[in-house]
């Protein structure tokens, strides 16, 4: 029925086999087996269900209803399932705006991984709320959804609470891996998980399951009981490897655009607004260079290896074959399938096993020789430099999704899957990590109009801003030279300076003071301001000046700010120290940190003495 109307790359993807998808989140030190709910959960009670004009089926309840999250009186919430083909299952949460939902914008948030649930950045950055150690969720007062109807769905399916079918099984104690009835290692069922779609393994393959999915929703919007919202404006935002999922994704949804404005594609038009990218992997081949200078001449005075190592990480990136030649050699392959020096490689060219092949290996010489001697080498976090590699905060939220209570309330029919690994590596097999195609749709997004924010958090090291300022001068763009003349200039919010902006017209590049890969976790009044000010249309400096085609920050030609390191717990000590400061979190209190007192507010100070990195890729 729907399967007719999609493009023929859609329907490949919409119709194809499922496979096994395995990875669920494992009990962990701080919440323990006891809460752990790994299992058979039962059927959702009073699932409501309606058909689309089009024929998607939408289940739904109403969690806040139930008690669960976004419990603000008179504020609206709905989960569920868009049932866009038998093999294709994507859920979603979505929160009416708790200022003004029939005139505010609509923005979807999508986390990266590849293979990462986007319900990370909605429990523990933006959301409505936040889960505290004993599960219980508790309302956060800088949610984004303070200012914006917020949409979060669960993307490629299989994971979160996405599926392409589900089936009973076991997991291996080794491996993690999805074991089905039949199969070597099997012993017996130990709950319902979520399989995934083995077709969907590019970004711009899920930019296509995307656009259909939120389609979808957009139709069923006006059918959701209660709601007030409308889809008026259209903002994307995104983070990590949403560097990727944020350009891709914009583009494909404009192309889609044009095809409904001229009658060849039925859809719902959306009128673009903003899209902002946060500690995003968005070129390899102009951000590793980032990777080095990170992990030895950061703003923190951290080195996290030595000058040997460092030597070797930039002669592996810039030797002959190295990291930046074998990108050049996948760009080059498809360049070639494509007859021609086109800068992105298209969806046919990503499935010829020769560029697959050289792409894959491409990124496994960078990860291997650049950007992961820092994890085989070092002790430092991931997500945050400044922490111990196994600090366990910021605090896990899968244990309460495990719970029949919450389940129950969300409508979810199967285990949490909180990043799947499956996906990851099936990105990885294609090369899609080094494409060079993000930075190209950057451009287009930024010369159609659209407000485009770059934001990093200085303590990430994964996608660090280091890189992250190298790409944003790289974007080729019409107004780049005016851009690259643009000076830093102090971010401020109520007196406080939380970090340093270059802003020319509708794009801007944020450094962010004292915050890790999360930054609405480490400065969450900061990521409000900055939100609110790039929807409203005026500068992130102060919120003050309305942006205009040639509004410029004029300031310094670099951003210089440090800030000394100071050794943290050890490991096994950090589990008590940190949760007395999570519970200040938690309640909006204070944390007196007076050598921080000009760069951070009482909240944002806790947070950056408080945080370390997370265990998966966001």
């Amino acid at each position: 029925m729907l399967m007719g109307k999609l493009p023929s790359a859609a329907a490949l993807l919409l119709a194809s086999a499922s496979v096994v998808s395995a990875n669920i989140i494992l009990p962990n030190s701080r919440h323990g087996h006891a809460k752990r709910q790994a299992n058979f959960p039962l059927p959702a009670a009073d699932m409501k269900t309606f058909t689309t004009p089009t024929g998607v089926t939408i289940r739904y309840k109403e969690p806040g209803k139930e008690g669960v999250c976004e419990t603000t009186p008179g504020v609206n919430s709905y989960s569920g399932y868009i049932d866009l083909a038998p093999d294709m299952h994507t859920f979603f949460w979505f929160f009416e705006s708790r200022r003004d939902p029939a005139n505010d914008d609509l923005t979807l948030w999508l986390n990266g991984g590849p293979g990462s649930d986007s319900l990370i950045g909605l429990l523990e950055e933006l959301g409505p709320c936040r889960i505290t150690d004993e599960l219980e969720d508790t309302l956060n007062p800088w949610s984004w959804n303070e200012v914006s109807n917020m949409l979060f769905i669960s993307q490629p399916v299989g994971t979160g609470f996405s599926y392409s079918t589900e089936e009973e099984g076991s997991l291996t104690n080794y491996t993690g891996q999805f074991v089905p009835p039949g199969h070597p290692g099997y012993e017996h069922p130990t709950g319902v998980y979520a399989l995934s779609d083995a077709n969907i393994n590019t970004t711009d393959l899920a930019a296509v399951a995307t656009w259909h999915a939120l389609q979808a929703f957009l139709e069923g919007l006006p059918s959701l009981e209660g709601n007030r919202a409308e889809a008026k404006n259209f903002n994307l935002w995104t983070e990590s490897y949403g560097g990727h999922y944020g350009p891709s994704f914009f583009s494909y949804f404009q192309e889609q655009n044009a095809k409904i404005a001229d009658g060849s594609v039925p859809g719902y038009p959306l009128n673009f607004k903003t899209l902002g990218l946060i500690n995003a992997l968005i070129d390899e081949y102009i951000q590793a260079p980032g990777y080095p200078e990170m992990a030895v001449n950061n703003s923190y005075g951290i080195k996290a290896y030595n000058d040997t190592v460092y030597n070797y990480v930039n002669f592996a990136m810039n030797m002959p074959d190295g990291c930046l030649s074998q990108i050049a050699q996948c760009a080059s392959a498809a360049a070639d399938l494509q007859g021609g020096g086109f800068p992105k490689i298209s969806i046919d060219a990503s499935k010829d096993p020769i560029v697959a092949y050289i792409c894959s290996e491409a990124a496994n010489m960078c990860r291997d020789n650049v950007e992961g001697l820092y994890f085989s080498i070092g002790d430092r976090g991931t997500y945050d430099i400044r922490h111990p590699k196994k600090d366990p905060t910021p605090p896990d939220f899968a244990d309460w999704l495990q719970t029949d209570r919450v389940k129950n309330a969300l409508g979810a029919t199967a285990n949490y899957t909180k990043s799947n690994d499956d996906i990851f590596y099936r990105f990885a097999d294609t090369g899609d990590f080094i494409y060079p195609n993000f930075v190209a749709d950057l451009a287009d997004i930024i010369d159609s109009g659209v407000r485009v924010g770059l934001f990093y958090g200085d303590a990430d090291y994964i996608c660090n801003w280091i890189g992250g300022e190298i790409v944003s001068q790289e974007v080729d763009y019409k107004d780049q030279d005016a851009f690259g003349a643009s000076g830093y200039v102090p971010f401020m919010w109520n007196g406080t300076h939380f970090g340093d902006t270059r802003e020319y017209g509708n794009y801007s590049f944020t450094r962010v003071f004292e915050a890790g890969h999360e930054i609405p976790f480490y400065q969450p009044q900061a990521s409000l301001a900055f939100f609110t000010r790039m929807l409203d249309g005026v500068d992130i400096a102060t919120g003050d000046i309305e942006i205009t085609a040639n509004y410029t920050t004029v300031g310094d030609d670099e951003t210089t700010y440090s800030e000394p390191f100071e050794a943290l717990p050890k490991t096994e000590e950090w589990g008590a120290y940190s949760t007395a400061i999570i519970a200040s979190y938690y309640s909006i209190g204070n944390l007196p940190n007076p050598d921080a007192a000009t760069h951070a507010p009482d909240v944002a100070t806790q947070t950056t003495a408080s945080v370390p990195a997370v265990a998966t890729s966001m």
